[in-house]
């Protein structure tokens, strides 16, 4: 796996908001400013074939509409969308608000999967319920590449859907948005107990918050790493 980190950040940060590419073909959510982040980074929309979306909220999402109308205009390729069960109305009503006369043409190049298991390309892809704000159902996804796992946790409170990924991952991309952790977000402090707890996983801070970076990176502990935008990891 080839992993670039598009944004590392939260609304209120410097950094582009939290979002991630894999092999320069599959993203892992698509928010606000994604499409001019990859043209700006050479990558030309018709190789991104799919999107995985951990819950919808807009900086995770509110690119979608510019993606598809790409398909149309680009590469007139098909796009599919992993996510869970309401995502199939809230982006075909994000859609028709941001262009409601393409609305027909954009939909044909839509395809939705809201599998709870699933591959894509050599991946076994399995997507885990977390816990994040009351009425939005959020999910974290594993992906599996023979011995090695990489997770991408999403936005998340410290729950049992963490610790089922720190678990059985290698490298887990893991919310931490603030200084201290609450229901909706894990905080620098849960992250520390993570890494202590599951020794054997390395945990990536991302949808980072003002003063989080400089203190994950002051911890100085070895399993535990402050991304930055852009960043790039093999796996």
């Amino acid at each position: 796996m080839k992993l670039k980190i598009l944004g590392s950040g939260n609304i209120f940060s410097e950094d582009n908001y939290a979002s991630y590419l894999i092999d320069n073909k599959i993203l892992i959510d698509i928010p606000s400013g994604t499409c001019k982040t990859l043209k700006r980074l050479g990558i030309n929309s018709r190789n991104i074939v799919d999107v995985l979306i951990t819950h919808f909220h807009g900086d995770h999402y509110f690119d979608m509409p510019f993606m598809l109308l790409n398909k149309i205009y680009i590469d007139n390729n098909k796009l599919n969308i992993y996510c869970d069960d309401s995502g199939k109305d809230k982006i075909y009503d994000l859609t028709k608000l941001a262009f409601p006369n393409k609305l027909d043409k954009i939909y044909k190049y839509f395809n939705y999967d809201n599998s709870k298991n699933f591959c894509i390309n050599d991946y076994e892809i399995e997507r885990v319920l977390v816990e994040h704000e009351e009425g939005i159902e959020s999910n974290g996804y594993i992906f599996k590449q023979n011995d090695i796992r990489v997770g991408f946790s999403g936005d998340a409170g410290m729950c049992e859907g963490i610790h089922i990924m720190a678990k059985k991952c290698n490298h887990l991309i893991c919310d931490c948005t603030a200084l201290n952790g609450k229901k909706s977000h894990i905080g620098v402090d849960n992250i520390i107990e993570l890494s202590q707890t599951y020794k054997e996983c390395i945990f990536y801070t991302t949808h980072m918050g003002d003063g989080v970076r400089d203190k994950i990176k002051s911890l100085g502990i070895k399993n535990l790493v402050a991304l930055n935008d852009y960043d790039e990891f093999s796996f």
